[in-house]
C-alpha cells in the first residue's frame, strides 16, 4: 500500500523518528514528498582513463565535492553529478521506498536517478543527475527536483536482512558525501556469479 499525504505528514510530524526532516508542508503531494536539491554536490573530475572497480582508492578519486550557494551550479550539457538532498529520510522496518524523477524536469532531459531505499534506511540520499540535453542548465539549492514514495510492506523483513544491520550497508546515516563502494563481499559475490556462468565448480 503506497502512503497518501496525511499517513506521510502523521510520521513527519509526531514521533521521535520523523519520516522525512525538515519536513514543509507545500512539498507533500497526494501520495508522495518533493526532495530538493542541499548545498553540496558532487562532480566527476574531466579525466579520460580507466577505473579499475576493484581498487577502491580509484573510484574514491573521481570525485570533487562542491559547496553551491544561491547562485547555483550551471551543469554543462552531458554532464552527470551528484546532488545532496537537503532532506534527511528514516525508514522504520514496516516501510520502504522510491525515490522518482519530478516530470517536468523529465520532459527539459534534466534526468534524476531512480532509487530504491530498504526498509530501516537512514540517512541523507545522494542522487544522480544528468543534463541529457544540449544546453547549459542551472541548479540552485531547495529546488524540488525529485519525489519520495513512500509504500507498507505486507510484513516484517527478517532482523538479520534490515538494512540497518548488514555489515555492508555503508550508506547507513550518511550525512556527508560517501561514492560508489565495491566492497570485497560484493566482488566475492561477482566472482562467484561469473564461476557458475563459465561453468566452474569449487
Amino acid at each position: 500500500m503506497v502512503l497518501t499525504d496525511k499517513q506521510i505528514r502523521e510520521m513527519c510530524v509526531e514521533g521521535n523518528e520523523k519520516l522525512i526532516t525538515p519536513f514543509q508542508e507545500n512539498a507533500l503531494q497526494s501520495e508522495s514528498y518533493d526532495l530538493s536539491i542541499g548545498t553540496q554536490i558532487s562532480v566527476l573530475k574531466k579525466e579520460v582513463r580507466c577505473i579499475d572497480l576493484e581498487k577502491q582508492n580509484e573510484i574514491d578519486k573521481i570525485y570533487e565535492s562542491i559547496e553551491i550557494d544561491s547562485s547555483g551550479y550551471v551543469l554543462s550539457p552531458q554532464e552527470y553529478i551528484l546532488i545532496t538532498l537537503k532532506e534527511q529520510i528514516n525508514l522504520p522496518s514496516s516501510l520502504t521506498a522510491h525515490i522518482r524523477p519530478r516530470t517536468r524536469f523529465t520532459r527539459l532531459g534534466l534526468i534524476v536517478s531512480d532509487q530504491h531505499c530498504n526498509s530501516t534506511y537512514s540517512g541523507i540520499l545522494k542522487l544522480g543527475l544528468f543534463n541529457a540535453t544540449n544546453y547549459a542548465i542551472k541548479i540552485t539549492p531547495n529546488l524540488r527536483v525529485a519525489q519520495i514514495v513512500f509504500e507498507e510492506l505486507k510484513e516484517i523483513p527478517s532482523e538479520e536482512k534490515l538494512y540497518k544491520n548488514k555489515e555492508n550497508a555503508v550508506y547507513q546515516n550518511e550525512e556527508h558525501f560517501i561514492g560508489a563502494k565495491f566492497s570485497d563481499e560484493v566482488n566475492k559475490y561477482i566472482d562467484e556469479a561469473v564461476g557458475i556462468l563459465l561453468g566452474r565448480r569449487e
